[in-house]
Formats: structure tokens, sequence, C-alpha cells
């Protein structure tokens, strides 16, 4: 569906990578290498909270809030937006999402901004 939407709209498609460790503690770990790959490949599981290890992301593509995050300001399941800017990194070939900004109309934030006063930064 992203691909798709991509085109229609003549955007970049994008994959972002999740950076995905293992262990507690101070013997936290990184995966590097197949285990990554692996880790990226397995199927969303409920107990990782629907989460998989990579996301596609099509500046302009509709997103959905899924959790009460922030339901005294807008922000609550269900909440439907629009995917404005995404700003990564770039690690051996693969994009690390660090911030996404989303227009989520029902946003209503304590200081409103007048340029983009529905913008949230996640």
């Amino acid at each position: 569906m992203s691909k798709a939407f991509a085109a229609a709209t003549g955007q970049e498609f994008g994959i972002y990578f999740a950076e995905d460790l293992v262990g507690k503690g101070r013997k936290r770990v990184v995966l590097t290498g197949q285990n990554a790959i692996d880790a990226w490949d397995t199927n969303i599981k409920a107990n990782a909270n629907y989460f998989s290890g990579c996301l596609p992301l099509v500046i302009g593509m509709p997103v959905f809030v899924v959790e009460n995050v922030a339901v005294e300001i807008g922000i609550a399941n269900g909440s439907r937006g629009t995917l404005v800017s995404v700003q990564y990194e770039v690690h051996k070939g693969h994009r690390y999402a660090i911030t996404a900004e989303v227009d989520i109309p029902s946003y209503k934030p304590l200081k409103p901004s007048t340029e983009h006063p529905h913008r949230v930064t996640i």
C-alpha cells in the first residue's frame, strides 16, 4: 500500500529500520548482521505491541494513532493525521528514523503555533 501511495503521489518510498537491542542492563547489545536481518524479517507479534522491525513511510501518507497518547489534547486512539516529514540517519545503507512530524487535525496544543497549529513531533 505504501509503495502504491508513493507512486500515485510522486513521493519517495522509504523503509525505516528498528535498532533492536537484546539483554538487560549493562549486558544490552545492539543486534547486528544476520541477527538484525532476522529480527527485521520476523512476523509482527502481539507480544511486541504489533511493532515490526521495519516501517515503510511516505511523506503525505495518512497515519492513525493506535493508543490514547494524550487524550486531553486530542491525540487519541483513532485520531487521523498526515505524515509531514521524517528525520533519519543512515547506517550501512539502512535508514533509522529519529523523529517524524505528523499533522493531526484533532490535536489541540497547550501553546498553539500559528504556522502549524496541529503538528506533532514523534
